[in-house]
């Protein structure tokens, strides 16, 4: 009995393909959007090149010395002093594309710094700092930029970002293909029917569920490979963000079963599923990047989206996350919960109506 009611059910979604025709474009359509208008907000960092810094000297300063010796630490840290003679020096820095300026006086010195290059202002600023540390005494020619090479996570550009985010909060919204089923069993009560039978409440729930987890994975696993060929998003560690995916919608689907369970109201089950995941996904960076995001780390931590989002940027990158474990556990108890809710509140209601 439960392979015809799963049978019936997965006839009755694909009466309706433009449900799930959509769960497979809107993915690619939201993902082209904000990749487009975000491109520029995870570009990766290039460390600046070579550049120049004028500079000029008031006759009579003291600090003439300290001026030849910048030029001699800048010939082993990829800048170079230029002397101009004359000239303001906005001016000069605007005209001649300059990393920055300095004026020497009788009193001491101004720094001029592009408002474009504050990188490089900020290596010139050090470099001054660093001459008059040590050039005063004499030697300045071991001066150079220290640099380090931390341990950060992997970056990560908007394309790959936003074309894994995206099928992460459209996987939670397994009611788009659920609404037709649901509909379909008020209009010819179907669910009196199957309660009147031998059919457990397990084995209805499960004749419910399998038919809507099915299509909606299908659907995500199209809307992935197509983010991959159209967009080249790079999955990096696949069996695992495929895993996560998978689970998403299930959690997905058996907590919107719930609420529907709970409710009996298909208005209500929507108003609240798309409330709750919108909520989530807000947090959980499926708009605003979690990087970037000013939410706390407790907010962002209570939402299962957060830990499959982080989960799947950080396996594209590095092949590896922490926090796939912690989305596991986390997808697998609402999974848990929320089936027992639904066949728990099931129980009940037919012993109501018998």
């Amino acid at each position: 009995m439960i392979r015809y009611m799963i049978k019936n059910n997965f006839k009755i979604m694909f009466r309706n393909p433009v449900n799930i025709l959509l769960y497979v474009l809107c993915p690619i359509l939201v993902s082209s959007i904000l990749i487009s208008a975000f491109s520029s907000l995870l570009e990766s960092y290039e460390a600046p090149a070579d550049f120049s810094v004028g500079y000029s000297v008031e006759e009579g300063s003291r600090y003439a010395a300290v001026a030849e010796a910048l030029s001699q630490a800048g010939k082993g840290s990829g800048v170079t002093f230029v002397l101009y003679e004359s000239g303001e020096p906005e001016q000069l820095v605007k005209e001649y594309s300059l990393g920055g300026f300095v004026k020497f006086t009788e009193e001491g010195y101004t720094i001029y710094e592009s408002k474009d290059t504050s990188v490089e202002g900020a290596k010139l600023e050090y470099m001054i700092s660093a001459v008059f540390n040590s050039s005063i005494s004499g030697d300045v020619t071991d001066i150079r930029i220290p640099t380090e090479t931390p341990e950060v996570a992997p970056s990560v550009n908007s394309t790959d970002y936003y074309g894994l985010i995206e099928l992460v909060y459209f996987a939670w919204c397994p009611i788009i293909c659920a609404a037709g089923l649901f509909s379909q069993e008020k209009k010819n009560r179907l669910l009196e029917r199957y309660r009147v039978s031998n059919l457990s409440s397990l084995k209805i729930y499960l004749g419910r569920v399998i038919p809507v987890i099915s299509v909606v994975s299908v659907g995500i696993g199209f809307a992935s490979l197509f983010s991959a060929l159209i967009f080249g998003v790079h999955w990096g560690n696949i069996a695992a963000s495929a895993l996560l995916l998978l689970l998403s919608v299930i959690a997905a689907t058996t907590l919107e079963m719930m609420i529907y369970e709970i409710s009996q109201s298909m208005i209500a089950t929507i108003i609240i599923s798309f409330a709750a995941v919108w909520i989530m996904g807000y947090i959980g960076g499926s708009f605003e990047t979690y990087m970037f995001s000013a939410f706390s780390d407790s907010f962002k931590n209570a939402t299962p989206m957060y830990h499959v989002n982080r989960a799947l940027v950080e396996l594209s990158g590095a092949g590896h996350s922490d926090h796939t474990i912690i989305a596991v556990y986390y997808l697998a108890a609402i999974t848990i919960v929320t089936s027992l809710i639904s066949v728990l509140v099931g129980t009940i209601r037919r012993k109501d109506r018998a």
